[in-house]
C-alpha cells in the first residue's frame, strides 16, 4: 500500500523534530523535570510541527518504559504502539474547524470528570483552536484555567490573533518558527538517501525555496517530484516546470528590462515565461528576492543566502551597479502591493503584467530631493545667492510632493 512521504517521515521522538531546537528543547527539559503545563499553546504557519510535536508530547507523558531522565518516548510500550495505531483512546484529537460549537467543547469539559483508563494522563490535542466559536471559548475558559490534575490541553493554531486574550493568558505559548531552507534542503536529501533516489543540491534548494519554511510542504512537493523519476534521478528543469519556476538566468533578464524602463521588452519576456509555464506568483516572490539582495549589495549588508545562481551571479551584480536604492525602493513598494493584490484576484497572469508595466513606467522618476538640489544649483549658477525654496519650507515641500506622487522617493 502507498504510503505519503509526509506520514511515513513524520517524527516519532523529539530528536526527529528538524528545525524547531527551541521549542524541542524547553519541552524536552519540561518532561524531564515533570514540569509540563496544564495547557500549552503551539502556534507557527502551516506545516512547521504543530500537531507533531503536540503528538510526541502526548506520546512521552503517556510512555510506560521512559526513564525520568528521558524525554523521548520509547515507542516500543503498549500506550507508544496505540499511537502508531491511532488507538490511543485517552488521547483525544479534536479538529476545532469541525468541532466549533459549544455543545462539543461541553463534551470535552465533561469527558476531563473521569480519569484515563491507563497512565497517568487524559491529553486533548486540539488543531487549529482559534476556529472555536465565541461561547465555545468562554465556556472552556475555567476548565483551561483549572484543569483536573489528570487532564493536558494541548493546542494548536496558525492564526493565534484569532485566540482570545483570556484563553492566551491561560496557556504556555512557544512559537514555532519558519524552517530554514538549508536545513530544508538537507532533511530532503537524508528521504532521497532513505528512498533510494538521486536528486542534486540544486533540485532540493529549489524545493526547498519553494516550500516558504514549511516542512509538510516541502515532503509533499518531494513526493509529486518522485511521480517524475527518470532512472530513479530527479530532473532540475522537470522540479522548474513543475513548481512554476523559471531559469535565474531568464528571471534575470527579466528584472534588468524592469529595472531599464524598457516597457515592451518587459512584457514580451513576462509573457514568454508565462507561456513556459511559469507561475505569477513565483515570479513577483522571485523579483522580491532580487530587489532585497540589490538592496543589500547597494547597502553593503552582509547577504543572505544567494537567491541568484552563481553562473548569473556577475550579470546580476553589473546590473545592479547602474541602480539606485531610491529606485529599488520605490519598486519593493510596488511589488509588495501586488502580491497582496494577487490574493484577491482570479487574472494574475494581467495583475502581474499591468504590475510590470506600473514598475517599468515608473523607473524613471526622478528623486524628490534630487529635483530640489538642482533646482537650487542651478538657482546658484544664475547668480542668485538665496535658496530658491526656504529652508523652513523643504521639509513640508517635501512631504506635499510625497503626498501628491506615492511612488516617488526621497534620499538624501
Amino acid at each position: 500500500m502507498y504510503i505519503p512521504l509526509a506520514t511515513k517521515y513524520r517524527p516519532q521522538k523529539f530528536s526527529d523534530v528538524v528545525g524547531q531546537d527551541i521549542v524541542v528543547k524547553i519541552l524536552s527539559k519540561a518532561v524531564q523535570k515533570d514540569r509540563v503545563g496544564h495547557a500549552i499553546l503551539f502556534s507557527g504557519t502551516r506545516g512547521v510541527g504543530k500537531t507533531t510535536l503536540a503528538r510526541i508530547l502526548a506520546k512521552s507523558l503517556r510512555c510506560e518504559k521512559r526513564q525520568s531522565s528521558e524525554s523521548d518516548p520509547c515507542c516500543k510500550c503498549q500506550s507508544c504502539q496505540n499511537f502508531s495505531k491511532d488507538s490511543q483512546i485517552d488521547v483525544i484529537e479534536i479538529d476545532a474547524a469541525s468541532n466549533t460549537g459549544v455543545d462539543d467543547v461541553r463534551e470535552i469539559i465533561e469527558s476531563c470528570r473521569y480519569r484515563p483508563s491507563s497512565g497517568m494522563y487524559k491529553i486533548f490535542i486540539i488543531d487549529e483552536v482559534h476556529m472555536l466559536s465565541k461561547s465555545a471559548f468562554n465556556a472552556l475558559l475555567k476548565t483551561l484555567e483549572e484543569p483536573p490534575p489528570h487532564v493536558k490541553f494541548l493546542l494548536a493554531t496558525t492564526e493565534t490573533y484569532k485566540v482570545p486574550e483570556t484563553i492566551l493568558s491561560r496557556v504556555m505559548r512557544l512559537d514555532l518558527k519558519n524552517v530554514d531552507e538549508n536545513v530544508i534542503a538537507q532533511y530532503l536529501s537524508s528521504i532521497c538517501n532513505q528512498e533510494g533516489i538521486v536528486a542534486g543540491a540544486d533540485v532540493l534548494n529549489l524545493i526547498a525555496r519553494a516550500a516558504n519554511g514549511s516542512i509538510r510542504d516541502s515532503i509533499s512537493i518531494l513526493d509529486q517530484a518522485i511521480n517524475m523519476l527518470d532512472n530513479n534521478m530527479l530532473i532540475l528543469s522537470d522540479i522548474q516546470e513543475m513548481l512554476g519556476f523559471t531559469d535565474d538566468k531568464v528571471m534575470v533578464g527579466l528584472f534588468a528590462s524592469v529595472l531599464s524602463g524598457n516597457l515592451k521588452e518587459s512584457i514580451i519576456q513576462y509573457r514568454k515565461i508565462i507561456a513556459s509555464g511559469g507561475s505569477p506568483e513565483v515570479i513577483v516572490s522571485r523579483l522580491m528576492d532580487y530587489v532585497h539582495l540589490a538592496s543589500c549589495m547597494k547597502s553593503q549588508i552582509e547577504l543572505l543566502p544567494d537567491v541568484v545562481l552563481s553562473d548569473c551571479e556577475s550579470e546580476f551584480r553589473r546590473i545592479v551597479e547602474k541602480t539606485s536604492l531610491a529606485v529599488l525602493t520605490r519598486i519593493w513598494q510596488m511589488l509588495v502591493k501586488g502580491s497582496y493584490e494577487l490574493k484577491f484576484t482570479d487574472r494574475p497572469e494581467l495583475v502581474v503584467e499591468m504590475l510590470l508595466m506600473r514598475i517599468s513606467y515608473s523607473s524613471d522618476i526622478p528623486d524628490l530631493y534630487q529635483i530640489i538640489k538642482k533646482l537650487e544649483s542651478e538657482n546658484f549658477e544664475n547668480g542668485n545667492q538665496h535658496d530658491i525654496i526656504p529652508r523652513q519650507g523643504k521639509s513640508s515641500l517635501i512631504e506635499s510632493a510625497m503626498n501628491m506622487f506615492p511612488n516617488a522617493t526621497v534620499q538624501k
